[in-house]
């Protein structure tokens, strides 16, 4: 009787905290969801709310804790009919699917990305993109050592054929009708195919003749049992038999925040039969250390011995551990080296003693030797926004910019203004500035005489420093008289400066001529200019209108121009630039297509370019006219060419055909916006359940979705019956969220209960 009382205390027990078992990576193999009362299954699930975590990221989890797959269906079933937790039940499936890797840790993710993300090969861990489930579609390596459990189909064909499928028994055998039990457990799979030729040989006698072939594959791999020690969810793992080191790993979230990244040890019949090192794999690519597993092997990750940091000009900074003997050279190799701004001369080193902090200095030439210590803080500085001979220009020169000071000598203001093939025509000669940096930082500006200065006056004639600037200032009189402007159909239109004796033709010389657009007709605009004002002379401007040959433009060379005037080339009145459309995706011939005539529609653009191919998604046809997109009916103007679907394109419009998809994007108010398989017949409730379900802001009232046209449709209701937009492969379903509610104030409540109080006085007034 006292056993009995401690098993069903033991067992009570056991279902009380199972919530938290759940989360902590302990042995489900036991649990039964039928035992659960009400109040546990409750609590289960604010276990999984807390940890947020819904019901399809726990599934995987559970089963590689031990937990049947039927036992968890029981278990959502109960959550479902309880009750208790709404996100968990929009995130049941209805289907039961096969644990996934990426399912697994993806609740681990949410709380792993924050606190890991700085260390190194944490990535490896964080990124739901990032899987190492191993691939069971693959051919069976020859090494694969078999065992209780694979299922092997066995085919021989040719002059004689037999077909058999069968599982490797506990006593590791596989029982071969007509054959009898051959013993497979324990050989690879190249030996043991060879041991069935020979067994099943004895009965088809033309395998030994090769009038009949053998065949032989693993349909399905047994799983076995893993515990990993140190990880972020340490337990008990069920995992498929062509598992690796990696995949298990991952499985476990990767190492715990303690955990050492490079001394990972996989032990096997209590021997420590590998070291496993992360960081040959994220420097180096090589995946030695990812060896696979076998049944009751057990991988251990240690606490980590030592870590530093790296920030500064850094690749790629961070937290990275070392191990004894490693120098700072090598871990800086780990961190991609440094980035091109890096100041190598100086790195600096913080470091913890046993009562306080002291800091080191190392340079491009010691810090290959350092060997840094645990706790150790690396800084790389900038290089200085600053350069050590470079001197500058500006202004009235033929060729503003940066010089350098020579190597070995000296350079003068006139040596400078040589370099910059001397002053423009229009300079101001009488005046010039030097700026000038002084040793604390300040500036201070030198005025000098810029014709002194190129006589080779001392005075004048100044000794440039580093980061020196020569300002030479324009003859704003100069500038504003001695200048041209030329507009219109020329290849380079802009402002041109005037030399005496400047002829139009010369003008058009330096624009580059005409473009062949260019009419004959030539516009030449200037200033009246007048020594007596004359109040009745409206006239400002003098226009002469010229008759230019484009193909002949010498004769413009007797046309003499005057400053400030203005030169416009007209244009042929009947040119057009062809008006184009592009078509890009899913046609034969994708590319820019001219608008050949009016109320040209996009089915004969779309024709034009070859049809579209059999990867075509022509549901998802848009057309993008001013950076929106106009959905189109493909199947109705095929039908109907001369609808209005069939859109009369313009000039800039692009028809683009998307490939076939067979996603949908699931985004908005929703536990976990994802993207999921689209499958036919499924409505919209299916793929919300798939991203866990509507968050507690998600508005499902106010659901649409944007078709892969650009189209999109919003739920609604008939007769108080809610329905929902289709889902087609591609769309995007969007959930928004709720509006915030606000409350009404105190004194809008006395404002509007006064207002109704002086509408019931007049109200009873007007029937009394």
């Amino acid at each position: 009787m006292k056993r009995i009382f401690l098993v069903c205390c033991f067992t009570l027990f056991t279902l009380l905290s199972f919530g938290q078992e759940f989360l902590k990576g302990k042995d489900l193999s036991q649990i039964k969801a039928s035992q659960f009362s009400e109040a546990e299954i409750a609590q289960i699930g604010k276990e999984l709310k807390a940890n947020q975590m819904t019901m399809e990221q726990a599934e995987p989890l559970a089963l590689a804790k031990g937990m049947s797959a039927s036992e968890f269906a029981q278990l959502k079933v109960r959550l479902e009919t309880l009750g208790t937790q709404q996100n968990i039940q929009k995130g049941k499936k209805e289907k039961s699917y096969k644990p996934q890797l990426k399912d697994t840790i993806l609740s681990d993710t949410v709380h792993l990305t924050k606190k890991k993300t700085d260390i190194f090969g944490s990535e490896l861990f964080t990124t739901k993109s990032l899987s190492f489930e191993p691939n069971q579609n693959m051919p069976t390596p020859p090494n694969y050592v078999l065992g209780p459990g694979d299922q092997l189909d066995i085919n021989v064909y040719g002059v004689q054929q037999f077909n058999y499928s069968g599982t490797i028994s506990k006593n590791g055998t596989i029982n071969v009708p007509n054959v009898g039990e051959v013993f497979l457990s324990g050989l690879a799979f190249e030996a043991a195919k060879n041991k069935l030729q020979k067994q099943i040989g004895k009965i088809y006698s033309t395998l030994a003749g090769n009038g009949s072939k053998l065949s032989v594959s693993v349909s399905n791999y047994r799983t076995i049992l893993v515990t990993i020690i140190g990880a972020q969810q340490s337990g008990n793992y069920r995992l498929s038999a062509m598992s690796t080191v990696y995949n298990a790993l991952h499985v476990a979230g990767g190492p715990s925040d303690i955990g050492s990244y490079r001394k990972i040890e996989l032990i096997r019949n209590n021997k420590i039969i590998r070291t496993i090192d992360l960081y040959r794999f994220l420097t180096k690519g090589d995946q030695s250390d990812n060896v696979s597993l076998t049944d009751n092997d057990m991988i251990r990750i240690p606490s980590y011995e030592a870590r530093v940091t790296l920030e500064g000009e850094i690749k790629r900074p961070g937290i990275f551990e070392t191990v004894a003997g490693e120098n700072l050279k090598q871990i800086i190799s780990y961190a991609s080296g440094f980035t091109d701004n890096a100041y190598k001369n100086r790195i600096l080193v913080k470091q913890k003693t046993n009562s306080e902090l002291k800091v080191t200095d190392l340079n491009e030439m010691t810090f290959g030797a350092y060997l840094p210590n645990a706790g150790d803080m690396i800084s790389v500085d900038k290089i200085l926004d600053r350069y050590e001979n470079r001197v500058q220009i500006k202004g009235a020169v033929y060729r503003p910019g940066e010089y350098s000071l020579p190597a070995n000598g000296t350079m003068t203001i006139k040596d400078l203004l040589k370099k910059a093939d001397g002053v423009a025509e229009n300079v101001f000669l009488e005046k010039a500035s030097l700026i000038r940096q002084k040793n604390d930082l300040t500036k201070e500006y030198i005025s000098f005489n810029l014709q002194s200065a190129l006589n080779g006056d001392e005075a004048a004639n100044m000794t440039l420093q580093k980061e020196d600037v020569v300002v030479v200032f324009y003859n704003q009189e100069l500038l504003d008289t001695y200048k041209l402007s030329i507009d219109g159909e020329v290849r380079k239109p802009g402002n041109y400066t005037y030399v005496p004796g400047m002829s139009l033709y010369d003008l058009l010389l330096e624009s580059d001529f005409f473009t062949e657009k260019a009419a004959s007709n030539v516009s030449v605009f200037r200033n009246k200019k007048d020594d007596v004002y004359n109040p009745n002379d409206k006239e400002k401007i003098i226009t002469f209108n010229l008759t230019i040959d484009p193909k002949n433009p010498e004769q413009a060379a007797t046309f003499l121009l005057e400053p400030q005037d203005q030169v416009v080339v007209r244009r042929i009145v009947t040119f057009e630039t062809p008006q184009m459309v592009s078509v890009s995706g899913e046609v034969l011939y994708p590319g820019g297509y001219a608008i050949v005539k009016s109320e040209e529609r996009l089915l004969d653009f779309i024709t034009r370019a070859g049809g579209v191919t059999n990867e075509a998604d022509t549901e998802a046809i848009s057309v993008i006219r001013n950076e929106l997109h106009i959905p189109i009916d493909w199947k109705l103007i095929n039908n109907k060419p001369l609808s209005n679907s069939n859109l009369i394109l313009e000039a800039e419009d692009k028809i683009i055909i998307p490939n076939k998809k067979s996603t949908v994007l699931i985004s908005g108010g929703v536990m976990f916006e994802t993207e999921v398989p689209f499958r036919k017949g499924k409505n919209i409730k299916y793929y919300i359940k798939n991203a866990g379900g509507t968050a507690e802001k998600g508005w499902m009232k106010k659901v649409y979705v944007v078709h892969a046209n650009g189209s999109a449709s919003a739920a609604g209701s008939v007769l108080g019956i809610r329905k929902y937009p289709k889902v087609l492969a591609g769309s995007k379903i969007i959930v928004p969220e709720k509006p915030e509610k606000t409350k009404a104030s105190t004194g809008e409540i006395v404002g509007i209960a006064s207002v109704l109080t002086s509408l019931a006085g007049i109200l009873f007034a007007v029937f009394k």
